[in-house]
């Protein structure tokens, strides 16, 4: 893996907020964590990436490195039904079946088929760890995402995670989105 993937400023983030908000009011301890996520950059060699935990009872902690627009950490109370939909997802079957040998083998049959040169000179690698229905987990490290979302759409694993990774980037919008404090 990445060395910023599950680096130790991530954890240290993700124990403070743990903290903060077992300090702060009547929450109890997170529940089973669905998803853990983290977008490091080939381009960015710095520990400080965006990162997302999000738990079964619906509490996600959510931290924005100091080079995006919304930096800091953040606390997001998802609703039953917002955990019902992410969970879809992440159960879909192009996810849970996942399988990176078979995508980049579909995508190097596409590319034969294309005229076109194409490619990316910095990665942004999106990193899934997601809880499963047997109770394991299911890890996922892809590079460009989003990019091959676009390129590949009959590839559609690449919608499913791009759909996720965009959902996770956007959580400082949602309505119960708390800064933390230090």
């Amino acid at each position: 893996m990445n060395k910023g993937f599950r680096s130790p400023r991530v954890w240290l983030k993700a124990a403070s907020i743990a903290l903060f908000l077992l300090s702060s009011s009547a929450y109890s301890a997170p529940s089973e964590e669905l998803l853990s996520y983290e977008l490091t950059h080939d381009m960015l060699p710095t520990p400080d990436n965006f990162s997302v935990t999000v738990y079964a009872d619906g509490v996600a902690l959510v931290h924005y490195p100091e080079y995006m627009t919304s930096a800091g950490d953040y606390t997001v109370e998802l609703s039953s039904s917002e955990i019902q939909q992410l969970r879809l997802l992440l159960e879909h079957p192009l996810v849970q079946g996942f399988n990176p040998g078979q995508v980049k083998a579909q995508k190097k049959n596409i590319d034969a088929q294309s005229n076109e040169l194409f490619e990316v000179s910095d990665d942004s690698w999106s990193n899934f760890e997601i809880l499963t229905s047997d109770d394991a987990t299911k890890s996922i490290r892809w590079a460009n995402v989003s990019v091959d979302a676009r390129r590949y759409p009959e590839i559609g694993v690449f919608r499913k995670l791009a759909e996720i990774e965009a959902d996770l980037l956007q959580m400082d919008q949602h309505p119960t989105a708390k800064p933390v404090v230090d």
